[in-house]
């Protein structure tokens, strides 16, 4: 954490605010904007956990329709809207690798 925000109450037009050094808001600005960030990205981890668990609850309900010999490989993939039943030891069609997401902060 950085140092302690100097802030002195002024009146203003009759109105009591808080009046800080130009430094310390845009410190505070900064840290506005890096909240809403980390909001945005919250809100869009937890759409993609409910996409998941709507998947997985869908597949769920088709493996216990389906009969014990029956592959369901096919509607799986269609489920999850990729090619994951594909063979993959079929040296023509090539893997797909999952992106490295790195953390942007420095260790």
């Amino acid at each position: 954490m950085g140092r302690k925000i100097d802030k002195r109450a002024v009146i203003v037009d009759g109105r009591e605010m808080i009046a800080v050094s130009p430094a310390d808001f845009n410190r505070l600005d900064a840290s506005r904007r890096q909240v809403g960030a980390r909001v945005a990205r919250t809100v869009r981890v937890h759409q993609q956990l409910r996409d998941a668990q709507t998947r997985l609850a869908q597949i769920q309900a088709m493996l216990n329709a389906s009969e014990p010999t029956e592959c369901v490989c096919d509607r799986v993939a269609a489920v999850l809207g990729d090619n994951s039943a594909r063979d993959s030891s079929d040296p023509a069609q090539p893997s797909r690798k999952r992106r490295r997401i790195r953390s942007r902060r420095r260790r």
